[in-house]
């Protein structure tokens, strides 16, 4: 099983929202493209990365559910 540290951010704000499904109904694209979002590079995922597009999306949608989602948690700079 694949460590999820190695997929973050992607899958603990996913898992945020309830999981990947909900998250893609939030910002009207596809489950399996956020799904990917959690996948290695050599899965063709993007290895945790959320593309940036989202992130204001993301956030405002946390906003509105009381969830803590900041700038610092999308970019998964440690």
């Amino acid at each position: 099983m694949t460590d999820n540290k190695n997929l973050d951010p992607a899958y603990s704000i996913a898992m945020k929202f309830g999981g990947f499904r909900p998250l893609a109904r939030i910002l009207g694209i596809s489950p399996s493209a956020v799904l990917r979002w959690s996948l290695p590079a050599d899965k063709r995922g993007s290895g945790g990365a959320i593309p940036q597009r989202h992130w204001q999306s993301i956030i405002h949608h946390a906003k509105l559910n009381k969830l803590k989602v900041s700038l610092h948690d999308l970019s998964n700079i440690r």
